[in-house]
């Protein structure tokens, strides 16, 4: 499987660790919410993730800077792209 910076499988959005970091600069930008995030491990037929690997935001205080801090953390190794959740 080649590496990509975003990739689209079946109509769902996943992005390596530096477009995620990039993305939520662009999203802090335009004030837009961050209400989840879930880790994944790709494969050439599905996305594995676990219960460690997700988190959501029952608000929006501080949500850019937790959600950095979240992608920083959980996307190591395997776990190489994420999916934000509207």
């Amino acid at each position: 499987m080649r590496r990509l910076a975003v990739t689209d499988r079946n109509g769902t959005i996943y992005r390596d660790k530096q477009e995620c970091l990039d993305y939520i600069d662009l999203l802090e930008s335009v004030q837009a919410p961050i209400h989840g995030i879930e880790v994944v491990k790709l494969t050439r037929l599905q996305a594995e993730s676990n219960l460690y690997k997700i988190i959501w935001f029952k608000n929006q205080d501080d949500v850019y800077q937790k959600s950095r801090d979240f992608i920083r953390e959980q996307m190591v190794g395997i776990w190489n792209y994420a999916e934000f959740k509207s």
